[in-house]
């Protein structure tokens, strides 16, 4: 029951920080698709989504390094931050896939606005984005302590 209660406290916190993550998605979206882009299908159903979503990328990778994920982090440093960030952002990858291809489904079958989607993509996406960071990206290594060999003394060397 232990590590079930870790992992829905891992979900709480990452929930709760991808809050972040999700109003810049949104913001950017409705800005993008409201005020900068034409109202041709792609600028408003692709092109903004992918562009508020890599800003929303960056929001989410710095809560989940400095924050949701922290006590898995052994060193941080410069590396240790790249590193975790394009496995991030491959998941993200995946995630943003899921997410555009919900989103156009709704857009197609309801005809609702783009950031509406794109709120009701985003759950469906944020499941899949939270199980590729709680077991692979920022995994919990199982560290046991290795048993020391009892050490010989020179008089046992010698019998």
């Amino acid at each position: 029951m232990g590590r079930v209660k870790q992992v829905l406290t891992q979900a709480l916190k990452y929930s709760v920080t991808t809050l972040l993550g999700t109003a810049t998605d949104t913001v950017v979206l409705w800005v993008l698709s409201t005020f900068i882009f034409d109202d041709n299908h792609f600028q408003q159903y692709v092109l903004s989504p992918m562009i508020s979503f890599e800003c929303a990328v960056i929001v989410n990778y710095c809560t989940a390094f400095f924050y949701v994920w922290r006590d898995r982090i052994a060193q941080r440093t410069k590396g240790a931050f790249l590193s975790h960030l394009w496995k991030y952002n491959l998941s993200c990858i995946s995630a943003f896939v899921l997410k555009m291809i919900i989103l156009n489904v709704i857009a197609f079958a309801f005809g609702w606005p783009a950031f509406i989607c794109n709120l009701i993509a985003l759950c469906f996406s944020g499941i899949l984005n939270f199980s590729i960071n709680e077991f692979l990206i920022f995994a919990k290594k199982d560290r046991k302590p290795q048993k020391e060999e009892p050490r010989c003394t020179d008089q046992e060397n010698l019998q």
